[in-house]
């Protein structure tokens, strides 16, 4: 996956970026987007429809068979590179509520999320510039949420930003939260 995306699900940042992501390729509100643990990582997604029902994707916990189905929707392509699922295998599958305060990097990105406007693209600056400093041993793994959430408390937003808004706010928060890493470690 790569050292950022492996950080970013350590603190389930990812999910938060996963609930935009929802929020806007498929227009749920964020009310409706329920965010578990599922320590397996069999479940790569589920979606629950109107009448109750609910459809899952699953397949080993590797993330080869999410993307090419992302990719190559709705052809289905065999591919000798992906492991079968056995469920003689599975003993089970579990899904845990998140509890949020264990999560301060997921519950920031809620927040912005939700915040919209120029707030997801100072999140997401701001997380690029925590995590870098972590990888680089900078900085210790719960500083990665400090700074993030500094960054945000120090924005002044735009509510409905133009292209060259969100990328000066992209910039701001990445210089930002730089001097705020450099002070904290």
């Amino acid at each position: 996956m790569g050292k950022k995306v492996t950080i970013d699900s350590a603190t389930l940042f990812n999910k938060g970026l996963e609930a935009i992501e929802a929020r806007w390729l498929f227009n749920i509100p964020y009310d409706k987007i329920e965010i578990v643990i599922h320590r397996q990582s069999i479940i790569h997604s589920m979606i629950e429809f109107v009448d109750g029902s609910i459809k899952a994707q699953l397949s080993t916990p590797d993330m080869h068979l999410p993307i090419q189905y992302a990719l190559l929707y709705p052809e289905r392509t065999a591919n000798d590179n992906i492991k079968p699922l056995s469920f003689n295998a599975v003993q089970s599958l579990t899904l845990e509520p998140v509890r949020y305060d264990d999560f301060p990097c997921l519950k920031l990105a809620l927040e912005a999320a939700k915040k919209g406007g120029t707030y997801p693209a100072v999140l997401c600056a701001a997380d690029e510039v925590a995590v870098d400093f972590f990888i680089k041993r900078k900085t210790r793994f719960l500083q990665i949420a400090e700074i993030i959430e500094r960054t945000l408390n120090l924005h002044k937003p735009v509510s409905k930003p133009s292209l060259d808004e969100i990328i000066e706010s992209d910039q701001w928060a990445g210089e930002t939260a730089l001097k705020i890493a450099g002070k904290i470690t």
